[in-house]
């Protein structure tokens, strides 16, 4: 993979890095490093290739660290200055890589490669516009330039203008038919228009052409993972490990393809070397956190629930989670306040929310306490639903037989099931034992288990004395 009227040359690099990264810099041999307008650095060439070696293995600091190693002379060459600039992009120094890409631009204001990693910058600072503006202008001096038309495919993609992205990946093949980027954008769009077929082609295309370059594999095990070939998509990721074996991306596909078959031990110890690999990122702690749970190591799953609210507070599940064995142990305050943090950001389960906040409030003080609250929440809620008509028992506390009417008379089967374990839950806040119990375990006869509430309500039996045998 390569693109036109780059200064540097170095291996390349993780191969699904954003482009943003290190758009502009071509995957060759090392070598001496040829600069294109300043003719061949042979004194540098080893420090440059140490730094292409750090930036191999994901070492940005390291890389950053090698450039104070190189003659200064050859510092303030334009080539030299743009890959620093593109290794500050990748070590998440954005203003520091404009400010060193700007410096090069204005001497050098038809540099293509300083353009692209502007680009770049550009990108990674959410500022699509500015990145279009800077592609156009390559690709009216460079139409044929390939780093320009995969990005420029990438943004299509990235948007949802398949047919103009698949425009520009087939320009950047037709300029470079190996280029790898190119192969496994169109690979995207194939899949979006229901080519599989087509799709595979183009990932075995990418894989065969670069053996050593583990995006291509990753790719082509997300796409197998997607069709429904868990095994042959454990195979390309553990080459993809093999080859990279420090990327958390590869890590958190391939804990979820050993989820797809089944092996949640082995899963969760994927998922966990994500979280070393990268603990501020959430995403891995998303599946261990329910893979613990469902293996039952509680403890383990509340630490993962606790990291995922501190590192993405909207991802309201989370809450729900703490929320959940909050109640486990019997902590109605906490409970309640977890529940509320999930209500206030949930868009779909409002009502739901709203009730067990409710529900807890309630076993923590007065059934009086969140009257106010169950107002709001019923504003929110359809007034002809069957939770309505639940949330509407908990504010005025009673009407509790023509509730047990309306259960009787619903078809859908879960909302019945979730509905009977808040009236079980109602009859046992008021003090019913023998109403509670008789709800309690109508819902375990139903035997429907995708549901929060079915785990609530086993914990409830249990604690009642009225676990299975």
């Amino acid at each position: 993979m390569k693109t036109k009227s780059c200064a540097i040359l170095i291996p390349a690099l993780t191969a699904l890095l954003p482009v943003v990264l290190l758009l502009g810099i071509l995957s060759c041999k090392t070598g001496p490093v040829p600069d294109a307008k300043h003719g061949n650095l042979s004194g540098t060439s080893a420090v440059l290739q140490k730094i292409a070696e750090r930036l191999g293995q994901g070492d940005y600091d390291g890389a950053l660290a090698l450039f104070d190693r190189i003659d200064p002379a050859d510092a303030e060459k334009s080539g030299i200055r743009l890959l620093k600039a593109s290794t500050l992009l990748s070590a998440g120094k954005t203003r520091d890589a404009r400010t060193l890409t700007e410096a090069v631009l204005a001497g050098e204001t038809g540099n293509i490669q300083a353009m692209l990693v502007m680009a770049s910058v550009e990108e990674a600072s959410g500022r699509e516009k500015e990145q279009k503006v800077l592609l156009d202008r390559v690709l009216k001096v460079e139409p044929a330039n390939t780093a320009a038309l995969v990005s420029m495919g990438n943004i299509a993609s990235r948007n949802s203008s398949f047919w103009t992205a698949a425009s520009f990946y087939d320009k950047a093949l037709a300029a470079e038919p190996g280029n790898g980027e190119a192969l496994l954008g169109r690979a995207w769009v194939y899949r979006n228009s229901r080519e599989p077929k087509k799709a595979e082609e183009a990932l075995n295309q990418a894989v065969n052409l670069h053996p050593r370059w583990a995006a291509a594999l990753q790719e082509r095990g997300r796409f197998y993972r997607a069709q429904g070939f868990p095994q042959r998509a454990l195979e390309d990721l553990d080459r993809a490990k093999a080859l990279e074996p420090d990327n958390y991306w590869i890590a958190c596909d391939r804990g979820g393809a050993l989820v797809d078959l089944n092996r949640k031990p082995e899963a969760l110890t994927e998922f966990e070397r994500a979280v070393r690999l990268n603990p501020g990122h959430f995403l891995a702690y998303v599946y261990s956190a329910g893979i613990k749970d469902e293996l039952g190591d509680y403890d383990g799953a509340v630490k993962a629930y606790e990291s995922l609210a501190r590192l993405n507070p909207d991802y309201y599940f989370a809450f729900e989670g703490l929320g959940v064995h909050s109640m486990r142990r019997g902590n109605w305050l906490a409970a309640r306040d977890a529940f509320m943090e999930a209500y206030k950001r949930a868009r779909d389960d409002e009502g739901s929310y709203g009730l067990l906040a409710a529900m807890n409030w309630m076993r923590a003080g007065k059934p009086q306490d969140p009257r106010q609250f169950l107002e709001d929440v019923m504003r929110k809620v359809k007034r002809d639903s069957l939770e309505y008509w639940m949330i509407r028992l908990y504010h005025d506390l009673v009407g509790d037989a023509d509730m047990v009417i309306k259960l009787d008379k619903e078809k859908d089967s879960v909302l019945k099931a979730r509905m009977l374990y808040y009236l079980a839950s109602y009859y046992d806040i008021r003090g019913n034992k023998n109403l509670a119990d008789r709800y309690f375990l109508q819902v375990r006869e139903m035997n429907i288990k995708n549901f929060p509430e079915w785990r609530l309500n086993e914990w409830a039996l249990e604690a009642r004395g009225l676990a299975r045998n």
